[in-house]
C-alpha cells in the first residue's frame, strides 16, 4: 500500500491555517555582537502574518528569548561578570500592587536561601511610544534579578539551585492568592526571556534593553502568537523557558 506523505500522520493540507510564528537565529562561532538582535528584528517585521492581534491593533502576544549578555550585565551591575556565574530572572509582578513588595522579598529571600548574591534589581525600562496606545494597558511591568552564583560553583551545579529557588517561588505564587499574577518568564544563568501582549515588531524597541548597542548576544529564539485555545495574556506569550509548541 502506497502511502500519500502530504496527509500521512496527523497532517492534512486541507485543514492548514496560518497560526503563530516563530524564528531562531545563532552565531555558530558563539561570539556575542548586538548584530543578532538587528538582524532578529529584521525576521519580526517579515512575520506579523503569523501573529493575531485585536481590531485595536493590540497583538495576540510574542517575545524572543536571547543568551545573557556579558557586555550589557556588566555595565549594568558595574563589574566585570563571567559567563556561568551569574543569573538574571525576569518576573512579572502580582495584580495587586500592594503585593509587589511580597513579591520582591519572596524572590530574594529564595536566592539568598541557596547562597545567591543579589546584585542588582531594577524594572525593566520599556517605550510605549513604540506600541499603539491601546496597547499601553495590556502590557504588565517586569521585574528583574542579577545575581551571582555562590564563589567557585560550576554552572551545572548553580543551574541546579537556581531550579531549586524556582520552584520555591512558584511554590508560594501559585499558592497564595494574593500573589496572583506574580510568574517567572524566565531564571536561569544561561538565558532570559522577553514577551509581552505585543506584536511581533514590537518587541525590540519596546523594550528598552534591547536597543542597547552594548546587548551582546550569540542566539535568539523568538515567536509571535495566534491565539486559539485561550484568550491573549502577557504570561501566554511565549518563549517559555523551555522551547514548546
Amino acid at each position: 500500500m502506497q502511502v500519500n506523505p502530504s496527509t500521512y500522520g496527523l497532517y492534512d493540507p486541507t485543514l492548514e491555517h496560518s497560526a503563530c510564528g516563530v524564528g531562531f537565529l545563532t552565531r555558530k562561532d558563539g561570539q556575542q555582537t548586538y548584530d543578532v538582535l538587528k538582524r532578529g528584528h529584521e525576521a519580526l517585521c517579515a512575520v506579523p502574518h503569523r501573529g493575531g492581534m485585536s481590531s485595536e491593533g493590540v497583538g495576540d502576544g510574542a517575545g524572543i528569548s536571547v543568551d545573557l549578555s556579558l557586555n550589557f550585565f556588566s555595565k549594568l551591575c558595574g563589574q566585570t561578570l563571567s559567563s556561568g556565574q551569574f543569573g538574571v530572572g525576569n518576573f512579572f509582578l502580582p495584580v495587586d500592587i500592594a503585593q509587589h513588595e511580597h513579591a520582591n522579598t519572596l524572590i530574594e529571600t529564595a536566592l539568598q536561601a541557596e547562597g545567591m548574591t543579589v546584585l542588582h534589581s531594577r524594572d525593566v525600562p520599556v517605550d510605549n511610544s513604540a506600541i499603539v496606545d491601546r496597547a499601553v494597558k495590556h502590557q504588565l511591568l517586569v521585574r528583574q534579578w542579577i545575581f551571582a552564583a555562590p564563589d567557585g560553583m560550576p554552572q551545572d551545579a548553580f543551574d541546579r539551585r537556581i531550579h531549586q529557588v524556582l520552584l520555591a517561588i512558584e511554590a508560594d505564587a501559585y499558592t497564595q492568592p494574593a500573589l496572583d499574577g506574580l510568574y517567572p518568564l524566565s531564571l536561569s544563568s544561561r538565558m532570559q526571556v522577553f514577551k509581552g501582549r505585543l506584536n511581533s515588531w514590537e518587541i525590540i524597541p519596546y523594550f528598552k534593553d534591547l536597543s542597547d548597542p552594548e546587548h551582546s548576544v550569540h542566539t535568539m529564539y523568538f515567536h509571535t502568537r495566534f491565539s486559539t485555545n485561550t484568550d491573549p495574556h502577557p504570561s501566554m506569550a511565549q518563549p517559555f523557558r523551555l522551547m514548546a509548541h
